[in-house]
C-alpha cells in the first residue's frame, strides 16, 4: 500500500515544518546536515530536479550551491508557501510546478542532476517507474534510502516521535503510526535489483548512520 499523500496534506504539512526546524537539536537535523554536505560535495553548477520539492527547503539547499533547481510538487498549497520562500530569500536559480513526477512533461536529459530525498522511494509501490522517469529526464538521479537494520529502525523511531507522529511503532521492518503517516525500510539488495530491473547501474554512499545514498546512471 502506498500512502495517500493528498489525503494527509495537513498532517505531512506538520511533519515537514517539524521535521525541517534547524533551530533545535533532533536527530532529522543530524540528517539534514549530513545530507545537505552531501550534495554541496557532488552536485555543483548542474540542472537539477527535486521531485516532491514540499514546502522547498531542500530545493533551496541545492539552489545555494550554485545549481539551477526546479522543484516538482503535487500539492498545491505547498507550492504556494516554497514560493513565498524563495520571493523573500531573493533566489533567481530556483523555481516551482505543481505536476506528479512520475510523469514529466520534460524532454529526455532536460536536467543533468534529479534528486528525491527524505527516504521516500522506501514508500512508492511504483519504484522502477519513478526511477525510470527520472533517469529519462536527469542524467543521474540521488536518492536516500532506510535498510532495515535494528539499529537503524529504532532511531527512525525516535526520530518520527520527534517530529510528533502519533503511537509511532516499529513493524515487519517498518515505521508506522496513528495519523496515517509511515516509513519504509529498503535493503540495498532490493535497490540493486530494481536498478538492474531498469538497465542501470547504481553506487551507494554512507553519509547517516541509519540512511544510505544511491546515486543511479545508465548503463
Amino acid at each position: 500500500m502506498e500512502m495517500d499523500y493528498l489525503k494527509i496534506i495537513k498532517t505531512v504539512k506538520k511533519r515537514l515544518e517539524s521535521s525541517h526546524d534547524m533551530k533545535r537539536e533532533h536527530i532529522r537535523k543530524d540528517f539534514f546536515i549530513a545530507e545537505y554536505k552531501f550534495f554541496k560535495e557532488h552536485i555543483k553548477n548542474k540542472r537539477v530536479l527535486v521531485a516532491g520539492s514540499g514546502l522547498g527547503h531542500d530545493s533551496i539547499e541545492i539552489a545555494k550551491n550554485g545549481n539551477k533547481v526546479l522543484g516538482i510538487e503535487l500539492i498545491t498549497e505547498y507550492i504556494k508557501i516554497a514560493k513565498e520562500k524563495v520571493e523573500v530569500m531573493g533566489l533567481k536559480n530556483l523555481r516551482f510546478e505543481e505536476g506528479n513526477f512520475k510523469k514529466l512533461d520534460y524532454p529526455n536529459k532536460s536536467f543533468d542532476v534529479a534528486v528525491l530525498n527524505m527516504g521516500t522511494i522506501g514508500d512508492f509501490e511504483d519504484k522502477k517507474t519513478i526511477l525510470r522517469e527520472l533517469l529519462r529526464v536527469a542524467k543521474k538521479v540521488y536518492f536516500d534510502f532506510y535498510p532495515p537494520t535494528k539499529k537503524g529502525l529504532e532511531k527512525r523511531k525516535r526520530m518520527y516521535e520527534e517530529e510528533n507522529w502519533k503511537n509511532v511503532k516499529v513493524q515487519d521492518e517498518n515505521i508506522t503510526s496513528e495519523d496515517g503517516l509511515y516509513s519504509k525500510s529498503i535493503s540495498r539488495e532490493e535497490i540493486k535489483k530494481i536498478v538492474q530491473e531498469i538497465n542501470a547501474e547504481v553506487k551507494f554512499y554512507s553519509f547517516c548512520d541509519f540512511s544510505l545514498m544511491a546515486e543511479v546512471t545508465e548503463n
